[in-house]
Formats: structure tokens, C-alpha cells, sequence
């Protein structure tokens, strides 16, 4: 079986490539051509990372052809993507630092919370000081990563990986994992749901947003990760995107999640998600998570306004 990429493998375009490389077809022999791909985002780097790492787990062999006429194979080696992959390469250029630019592809690993303050102090140097004019966009990121990273780690029953850029020219931040885990569904089926059997991944990824949801029930600091993150999606007014079995779901510009099926009858075994937001969107954190909390009903609105004056 050959895939050829298309030229681009952004978030916003990505859906038919997810369904294409969810094929799961018992090809033994899987080539990926990359010769006609000219720009990737973080979406699409996890996106690969895990469906070659899944088929590889699955004894297929991989092999990637057109590197050497690929338009972006130094970006593919600066993030990381063919040496997770297993792809030999040669890098015909000098690394710099990637502080302030880029995570490249990484496996999460048991150390979340640390991976956690290593990508947000990645995208926002210096943020890490909460009088630091990046503080919010570090507490944003950290908080998103960490999350969607413990939510992979407990639930999917998969190994996850994580990207991310900072596009300081179009003060664009997008952060990305994906893992090779069961999905959203899968796992509240694994939980012993019995609607789980039933129902479709779409509603599932839609049920996994509400409050107090978790396939560990039994666990009551459980069920409030994706809550709060799709939260903060809504009120930033960011770009989120969640694939998980044959289920889509998205949110942007502060609308409702929105709820589709991936084209062409595809499927994706674990979940995808990926988030785009504005740097100038992530001031006031504290005040940004406060209220996601309000509006999913953890925490009471005070009926009364209390003025303290000196």
C-alpha cells in the first residue's frame, strides 16, 4: 500500500489524510511518499508520528520514499519527526535553539508535569514569571499540555506524542498530540459503559467534554481535563480539533462544538487533538480558567459584588 501526502497537512485541512492513514488494511507494506508535501503543522507531525509508530507496533514495515524532493524534509529532521519514526536521514543543516519556536515531536512520557513547564517554557521564554509579559500564554500552554497529555496517558491504553509552534510573525501558537490508543469511545467501553456500545465516537467525544465525565468514575478529581480545555478553546476564541474513532468535533470562534464524521468512512484508533490560539488571547490566565470553570458549573457565580476599598 502506497499514501501519497498531499501538499499540505495542516489542522484545518487535515481530516482526509487522518481517514487515509487510518486505512486498516493488512498491507504488510506501507509506503509513505512525502515528495509532494510542502507545509506541515504540529496536527500533522503527532498525526504521522503515531499512525507510523501504530502501524510499526502492528509489524508493518514502513518505508518513507520522496525525502529527497520533499519541499520541507529539513523541517520534518528539525521536529523530530523521521528520527521518532525510525527514518534515517541525512541533516544538511546546523541545529539551533528551539526556545521561543517549537516543540519538536516527542513521546510523552511519565513526567507530564514536567514535560508540561519544558513546553510552555519552549513557547513562551521567560513566561514562567507571572509578572512576565508571556505568563498567560505559559500558563495556557502548560495547562492545555498537561491535560490532554494525563488524559492520553490514563485513558487511551496507547503511547502519545506531543508538537507545537509559536509563529512569533503571525502571533500564532498551535499545540498538537495524538496517540495509538483505543479513542474516547474505546475507552469508556473499556470502563464498562454499556452506551458506549452503541452510540457513535462523535457523541462520545462530546459526552468526554462534560463535566464530571471519566471512564475512572470512581475517581473524583477525574472528568474536568477536556471540560476546562474546550472551555478555554470557547472563551479565547481558539481553534480546537478532536478525532477520535470515526468522530469529529471542533470549536472555533467561540461557537459550540460542532460534530461530524471523518470523510470517506474513515477511522482513527486513537484520538487527535489539536489547538490553535493567539498569543494576545492568553493574558489572565487565572482569570481565563476561572471562568471556564463558572461556565461548566464548578464553580458558583457570586450573586453579590464585594468592593473592598483601602
Amino acid at each position: 500500500m502506497t499514501i501519497a501526502l498531499p501538499e499540505q497537512l495542516r489542522a484545518s485541512g487535515l481530516l482526509p489524510s487522518v481517514s487515509r492513514l487510518g486505512d486498516t488494511s493488512k498491507d504488510c507494506e506501507v509506503v509513505l511518499d512525502f515528495a509532494k508535501l510542502r507545509r506541515i503543522t504540529p496536527a500533522g507531525l503527532v498525526l504521522l508520528a503515531a499512525t507510523v509508530v501504530r502501524w510499526r507496533q502492528a509489524h508493518r514495515n514502513v518505508t518513507f520514499r520522496g525525502l529527497k524532493h520533499c519541499a520541507v524534509t529539513g523541517y520534518l529532521q528539525r521536529m523530530d519527526l523521521l528520527k521518532v519514526c525510525g527514518c534515517e536521514w541525512p541533516e544538511e543543516f546546523l541545529r539551533h535553539e528551539s526556545k521561543g519556536r517549537f516543540v519538536p515531536v516527542r513521546l510523552v512520557d511519565h513526567r507530564v508535569d514536567e514535560m508540561g513547564n519544558e513546553v510552555a517554557a519552549c513557547l513562551a521564554p521567560g513566561g514562567e514569571d507571572y509578572e512576565h509579559p508571556m505568563a498567560g500564554l505559559y500558563d495556557l500552554a502548560s495547562y492545555v499540555f498537561t491535560e490532554t497529555a494525563n488524559n492520553s496517558r490514563q485513558h487511551s491504553a496507547g503511547l502519545a506524542y506531543v508538537a507545537a509552534q509559536a509563529t512569533r510573525a503571525e502571533g500564532m501558537v498551535r499545540l498538537a498530540l495524538a496517540d495509538t490508543g483505543v479513542g474516547i469511545r474505546g475507552s469508556f467501553a473499556l470502563a464498562g459503559f454499556p452506551w458506549s456500545r452503541e452510540g457513535d465516537d462523535a457523541h462520545a467525544i462530546l459526552r468526554a467534554l462534560g463535566a464530571r465525565v471519566s471512564s475512572k468514575p470512581n475517581d473524583p478529581n477525574e472528568g474536568v481535563g477536556l471540560t476546562l480545555v474546550s472551555g478555554l478553546a470557547r472563551i479565547t476564541r481558539a481553534w480546537l480539533l478532536i478525532v477520535s474513532g470515526t468522530g469529529v468535533l471542533r470549536i472555533s470562534d467561540g461557537r459550540p462544538p460542532e460534530l461530524s464524521d471523518l470523510p470517506n468512512g474513515g477511522c482513527y484508533c486513537g484520538t487527535l487533538l489539536a489547538m490553535t490560539f493567539r498569543e494576545r488571547d492568553a493574558h489572565g490566565f487565572a482569570r481565563l480558567l476561572h471562568n471556564a470553570k463558572v461556565d461548566a458549573g464548578l464553580l458558583r457565580t457570586p450573586r453579590v459584588a464585594i468592593n473592598f476599598e483601602p
